[in-house]
């Protein structure tokens, strides 16, 4: 692939914006949306900082499409780095606060592998998920010494103090796996992301029709089964416990799909705003991005 066949990679990045846009247009309880915002964080500040996320992306599906070609190493695709560049652009863009500090996290990974795949042929859900481990796992001391700046750049309160152990990246995700459902993702290969999350944007994109309310459903599936850690951080691990419980309650009376799912998944958008954003299940919701992304990169490449 010379310089002139390189479209592909604005695609995926066009993508990552398209899919961090959606998100965020998407009815989430408890998230930012267009008739919902925070004190400190706009909508537009999200729509922003998803547009401003595209030259990371774009660099780290080329990054990832040299390393699969032989033209660089695994280990110099640059994960944190471009975690890091990300996070700055973002934060350059606009004066919302931490916007896509997670799903750059999540996203950035995703992009080197689907990079590895066009580099051997064709994407699929397999080698999404296979480049995302073998990139992960050749991750250096360096890309976790560049994420501590990218958290650093993010100015994120949610982390508490920061211990900065001193070790490779991807063992860095192993270590905070218990605390950050991200990290954990990133740790195991996407197990929910590539499993769950992808296979609900696809069952109830093929139900309703419409991508706002198959995002809808999967956030509420994810969170159903999984406590968000940005809650648990902030509210502890019970909270965030009491939250899946009604999210999984909302689901089995139909969620979106009827109107009284509806009516309760309002209901449970003001409870989680009672508090400001210390019930934003945002982890859920950079689990939803990623999920996503994952289906337009295989619709699409």
């Amino acid at each position: 692939m010379n310089l002139n066949d390189m479209g592909i990679f604005d695609r995926i990045a066009q993508l990552a914006q398209l899919s961090a846009v959606l998100e965020v247009i998407s009815p989430k309880p408890g998230n930012v949306n267009p008739m919902h915002e925070f004190h400190d964080t706009r909508f537009e500040d999200f729509i922003i900082g998803a547009i401003a996320i595209a030259p990371t992306i774009r660099n780290s599906a080329i990054n990832g499409y040299y390393a699969g070609v032989g033209r660089i190493r695994l280990s110099d695709i640059g994960i944190g780095k471009n975690i890091r560049l990300a996070v700055k652009d973002v934060m350059d863009s606009h004066s919302g606060g931490n916007t896509h500090l997670g799903i750059a996290m999540l996203l950035v990974p995703m992009a080197s592998s689907a990079g590895i795949a066009i580099a051997e042929g064709k994407l699929t859900r397999d080698k999404l998920r296979d480049g995302i481990m073998k990139v992960i796992a050749h991750t250096t001391v360096d890309d976790s010494l560049e994420f501590y700046r990218a958290i650093e750049i993010s100015g994120t309160k949610a982390l508490g103090k920061l211990n900065k152990p001193r070790v490779p990246f991807y063992r860095l995700m192993e270590i905070s796996a218990k605390k950050d459902r991200n990290a954990e993702e990133l740790s195991n290969g996407m197990q929910i992301i590539l499993n769950l999350g992808l296979s609900k944007i696809e069952e109830f994109l093929n139900k309703t029709g419409s991508l706002r309310d198959s995002i809808t459903m999967t956030y509420l599936e994810i969170l159903s089964r999984y406590p968000d850690t940005f809650i648990a951080r902030k509210m502890g691990i019970e909270t965030a416990r009491m939250i899946s419980k009604r999210a999984k309650l909302i689901l089995e009376s139909g969620g979106i799909l009827n109107e009284n799912g509806i009516k309760e998944i309002e209901e449970f958008d003001s409870e989680l705003r009672k508090y400001g954003n210390k019930l934003n299940p945002g982890t859920t919701a950079d689990m939803v991005t990623a999920s996503l992304f994952a289906y337009l990169l295989l619709e699409t490449l």
